[in-house]
């Protein structure tokens, strides 16, 4: 029975072709990394981390940015309710106009 020719189990009758085909090899995995690669892994990791937790600990918690939340969310909320977004526009196309001025001038 082990040598019948058509043996399931042979990696050449599973992959005829030539052998097993290459996987595709991704990021090295924690245990695949040198003992360097990995502080520098780790390090990496870690300040990922705190920048994450600083950007998310910005939202509202100084006073002064939510006041400067709320005054941006009375303005929309005014610009909104008096139909004012074609003369808010043209202002825009104004400053940039200004904008422009000062930087060729400079």
């Amino acid at each position: 029975m082990v040598d019948d020719i058509n043996d399931i189990f042979d990696p050449e009758a599973i992959y005829p072709v030539g052998g097993k085909p290459e996987r595709e090899k991704g990021p090295k995995t924690v245990f695949e990394m040198s003992k360097a690669e990995q502080r520098e892994y780790f390090k990496q990791k870690i300040e990922d981390q705190r920048t994450k937790r600083f950007i998310n600990n910005l939202s509202a918690k100084d006073l002064y940015v939510k006041k400067l939340e709320d005054q941006l969310v009375h303005l929309k909320t005014f610009v909104a309710h008096n139909k004012l977004e074609p003369q808010v526009k043209e202002f825009e196309k104004r400053l940039e106009k200004l904008n422009e001025s000062k930087n060729k001038k400079t």
